[in-house]
């Protein structure tokens, strides 16, 4: 319980951070480093609207890494539990390419997806099973 209190008063605070972070160091100067009209809104609109993408990013990834950790602890086959953390994973890894492209305007936040996956595939992945006579799902 008071783990969970800790994890939520956490990314209570950490969405205000990235949001305040974001807007002063991605406006700073002539040419602002925050694409997609942040900038140019009233500083309350865009500090509110970033503060909600962070949370919503940070909710989403909770989310996942929970997900990872119960289909770790599936039994074997564990398909529907692994599916969801698959999915989980995806979600996660276009929001984060696409809040990055709003924001940054650069198209290589498109690598966030695969960053996901494999990061997913590293917790999930069972080099064992792949061992002769695993015990039907590894290679004969």
């Amino acid at each position: 319980m008071f783990r969970k209190l800790l994890v939520g008063l956490a990314l209570l605070h950490l969405g205000p951070g990235a949001a305040f972070a974001l807007l002063a160091f991605g406006c700073d100067g002539n040419a602002p480093a925050l694409a997609g009209g942040i900038c140019g809104k009233g500083v309350f609109a865009a500090f509110a609207g970033l503060t909600l993408l962070a949370w919503l990013v940070m909710g989403l990834g909770l989310a996942a890494v929970h997900l990872l950790n119960r289909a770790c602890d599936a039994p074997p086959p564990g398909t529907a539990a692994r599916l969801l953390a698959l999915l989980a994973l995806l979600a996660e890894g276009a929001l984060v390419a696409a809040a990055g492209t709003w924001m940054g305007g650069s198209p290589l936040w498109a690598l966030a997806i695969p960053a996901a996956l494999a990061a997913g595939w590293l917790v999930l992945a069972n080099p064992q099973a792949c061992l002769p006579g695993a015990g039907g799902h590894g290679a004969r």
